[in-house]
């Protein structure tokens, strides 16, 4: 059995029920890969691999950011907000995060994933994926 990325935000929804700051903050964590999952293989079914580890994570904001359709560009910014709350849940174990926090950022997390889908039945798949790769390759992030 293959696990889809949006798997993850099941995973999340259940962890905000959870009764500890440990299930709040991996609840975040887990919603955000969800995000992530879901875009990275949007875009390689599309024929835009986005690289290995870290970079993978910075290219998909900035190629969503820098694709060239503004729509597009603001679920990047959404989407790089949603990895500096994954940060700070997984590694700012100092500053609180609570179940309200938690649930907020998973619903997010619910609703850019949405969002892309609606965009899709007014811009072309093709050309955000085109305007991704393109950007990508233009800064030297992906190769020609």
């Amino acid at each position: 059995m293959t696990v889809d990325g949006r798997d993850f935000l099941a995973t999340a929804r259940r962890l905000t029920a959870g009764a500890t700051e440990a299930d709040w903050r991996s609840a975040i964590s887990r919603g955000y890969y969800a995000v992530f999952h879901y875009f990275r293989d949007w875009l390689a079914a599309h024929g835009v691999r986005l690289g290995s580890a870290a970079q993978a994570h910075s290219n998909l904001h900035l190629g969503l950011l820098n694709c060239g359709i503004p729509a597009v560009a603001k679920l990047g910014t959404r989407v790089d907000d949603l990895r500096q709350e994954r940060g700070w849940a997984d590694y700012e174990l100092k500053r609180v995060i609570g179940q309200a926090h938690a649930q907020n950022i998973v619903q997010e997390c619910a609703d850019v994933i949405a969002d892309f889908q609606a965009l899709l039945a007014t811009v072309s798949a093709a050309s955000i994926a085109a305007g991704v790769l393109a950007f990508l390759r233009s800064v030297g992030r992906l190769p020609p």
